[in-house]
């Protein structure tokens, strides 16, 4: 069986949704069943369903989808207490994301565990960012770069890696504007100005 997961504190869960459904497609697999859970993501995995599902659904050789690291945990040591569990109980887990899959073989390959390690913590700076601007903001507090500054850099530039990792697996621009949290034509002229393209799989590797 292959399940997918998603914590329902997004936003955009139906595009959060639509993209691991695109990423399933794209790796030629099916999901059989996707569980939102109700419960935050800052509440300990145990203490949700997510536990329940890792831990007793879930049996060797089954495979579970999320979209990030982040619909599962809020901090990197609950992430790979998770890892720990798919890994002992022979598990499968797909992060979209990511375009990566966990264990990738039989064995967990250093390379290919420090670069998830890497996007995860990428992921969570990303999310406390975005969370403190939202604070800011709510506050009243001014947010961006102070009049006057020099615009060197476009604006979703801090976005491109994660833009490309879209477009190589297929997801439309519009869900792409949503899951980023910009404007659709922002998102439609910055990838024109910068004139991305989804690479295929083989051109990845190369």
């Amino acid at each position: 069986m292959i399940y997918g997961y998603i914590s329902l504190y997004y936003n955009s869960t139906k595009d959060v949704k639509a993209a691991m459904l695109d990423y399933a497609k794209l790796k030629g697999f099916k999901i059989d069943q996707i569980v939102e859970d109700p419960a935050n993501n800052r509440v300990n995995w145990e203490k949700r369903s997510l536990a329940k599902l890792l831990k007793e659904t879930l049996k060797p050789g089954d495979a579970l989808v999320i979209y990030e690291a982040s619909n599962l945990a809020r901090s990197t040591s609950q992430i790979l207490e998770i890892l720990k569990v798919v890994a002992e109980r022979n598990i499968i887990l797909h992060l979209a994301k990511y375009d990566q899959i966990y264990p990738h073989k039989d064995h967990v390959n250093t390379e290919d565990f420090l670069t998830l390690v890497q996007n995860i913590e990428s992921d969570f700076v990303a999310k406390r960012v975005t969370d403190a601007l939202a604070r800011r903001k709510a506050a009243g507090l001014p947010v961006g770069r102070p009049k006057g500054k020099l615009n060197r850099s476009l604006k979703l530039d801090k976005y491109r890696k994660e833009i490309q990792k879209y477009l190589d697996i297929k997801v439309s621009r519009a869900s792409i504007a949503k899951l980023i949290g910009c404007n659709a034509q922002t998102l439609y002229n910055y990838i024109e100005k910068r004139q991305m393209r989804a690479q295929d799989a083989q051109s990845n590797k190369a």
